[in-house]
């Protein structure tokens, strides 16, 4: 089965891989298993396996071991680690920094990113994202939202623009704001701990 080719980076062979990467390099300080790995990628277990152990191979993650079970880290030792950061960070880093950074924040019930990063990940443009393009659902602090995307921005090298709805004006969907965003591609984030 051909992997279709990664679309927010062309350095890297599929948005699984990226996703992967997203995840162990943007929280390198966590342990992750691969099923954990796989699942927040949406591809399937022996795929995720596959592209562990190419990154084992190249010494870009450390694996530890709890009897049967194999958790994975980025290696912060490795002479590519801020690379490899930076990479992910600009491309794939999105879907893996902003859900711990908003998951605190009291009220939120969704988190979607949209725009050209939804876009571009779903195929639907050729177009760099130059921005992140956030949508919170919920009655969630504007004040704690904006700190919350700017540790974000810090992180990722980009402005992050954040949205709200209330749950019920994204139920609805009555407004102009909500059916645009809801005509365009989204990417959920997964908020939980």
């Amino acid at each position: 089965m051909k992997v279709a080719a990664a679309k927010l980076s062309p350095l890297l062979k599929s948005d699984a891989q990226g996703l992967i990467l997203a995840e162990l390099f943007m929280n390198a300080d966590e342990l992750f298993s691969i099923s954990h790995l796989a699942e927040f990628a949406g591809t399937s277990l022996p795929t995720a396996m596959r592209e562990v152990d190419r990154l084992l191979d190249g010494q870009l993650v450390i694996q530890k071991s709890v009897g049967r079970a194999r958790f994975i880290q980025a290696n912060k030792k490795h002479l590519l680690f801020d690379s490899v950061s930076q990479i992910v960070a600009f491309s794939y880093g999105p879907a893996a920094v902003l859900p711990p950074l908003l998951l605190p924040l009291d009220g939120i019930e969704h988190a979607y990113l949209f725009g050209i990063w939804a876009a571009r990940l779903s195929r639907q443009t050729e177009a760099a994202p130059k921005e992140v393009d956030l949508l919170l659902i919920g009655n969630v602090s504007r004040i704690e939202a904006s700190r919350a995307a700017a540790k974000a921005e810090e992180l990722l090298g980009r402005e992050v623009n954040v949205q709200f709805a209330t749950a019920l004006e994204w139920e609805r969907g009555e407004s102009d704001f909500v059916q645009t965003i809801r005509a365009n591609p989204l990417v959920e984030l997964t908020l939980r701990p």
